[in-house]
C-alpha cells in the first residue's frame, strides 16, 4: 500500500510499482478522485462519465448513518472522444443523508462528489499492475486498486485503462484518441452483480 508523508518543504510519495510502469502512467495511477481532471488535462479534452451498470442501493437516503450506511457497486466508463479511458468499478459507502442524497438523486460521480462538498480525499492506493488485454491485438491493461475516504463518503474502487498505449507518447494519445472505435471498446474482466441495474451498450 502507498504512503504519503511531507515535511515543510518536502513531500514523498512512496509505493511499490511494478518495474515496467512509466512515469507518465504513475501520474495517472496516483489522481486522488479527480482523474477525470487529470485525464482531461493529459488530452485536452473532455472526459464524461458513461454509466453502464448499478446496483440498488442498500437503503433509503433517509437511512443514511455511521451505524446503517447505505452502500452501492456500480460501474462506469470514462469517455474520451467516443473512447473509453478508463473503466471504473466502484463500491461506495454513505454514512450522512447529505452524500446519499448527492450521489444517489442528484447523481453526482465520485470525482465531483469530493468537489461538490469541498472536501479532499484521503487516498490510499492499494495495487497497480499491467496486464493482457482481452482485446486481443498486444494491447496491455493498465489497472489500480485503491479507496477514497472523506466524512461520510468512502469509496474502493479498481480503475482498468484498457490500452496503455494512450499513455506511451502526446503522440500516441493523439492516435489513440483519433483511432476508429471498435466493438471490443472497455472490454475488461466485469463480472456483473444479479442485482445490477442500467446495463447499457459500450
Amino acid at each position: 500500500m502507498s504512503s504519503d508523508s511531507f515535511s515543510t518543504n518536502q513531500t514523498y510519495f512512496q509505493f511499490e510499482w511494478p518495474a515496467e510502469i512509466t512515469g507518465l502512467e504513475r501520474i495517472a495511477l496516483t489522481a486522488k478522485g479527480d482523474l477525470q481532471r487529470t485525464l482531461s488535462a493529459y488530452f485536452s479534452k473532455p472526459i464524461s462519465v458513461q454509466r453502464i451498470w448499478e446496483t440498488p442501493a442498500s437503503g433509503p437516503v433517509s437511512s443514511a448513518s455511521p451505524e446503517t450506511p447505505v452502500t452501492q457497486t456500480r460501474r462506469v466508463n470514462l469517455m474520451c472522444e467516443g473512447h473509453v479511458a478508463c473503466v471504473c468499478i466502484s463500491t461506495i459507502k454513505m454514512t450522512t443523508e447529505e452524500t446519499a442524497h448527492l450521489f444517489l438523486e442528484e447523481k453526482f460521480a465520485i470525482g465531483q462528489m469530493f468537489r461538490r462538498m469541498g472536501k479532499p480525499a484521503a487516498f490510499q492506493l492499494i495495487s497497480a499492475g499491467v496486464e493482457p488485454s482481452l482485446a486481443g491485438s498486444g494491447q496491455e491493461n493498465l489497472w489500480r486498486t485503491y479507496t477514497l475516504k472523506t466524512d461520510g463518503f468512502e469509496c474502493e474502487i479498481k480503475e482498468i485503462f484498457p490500452d496503455r498505449r494512450m499513455f506511451a507518447s502526446p503522440q500516441s494519445a493523439e492516435c489513440w484518441m483519433h483511432r476508429p472505435a471498435t466493438a471490443e471498446e472497455g472490454r475488461v474482466p466485469d463480472k456483473t452483480p444479479k442485482a445490477a441495474m442500467m446495463t447499457l451498450a459500450y
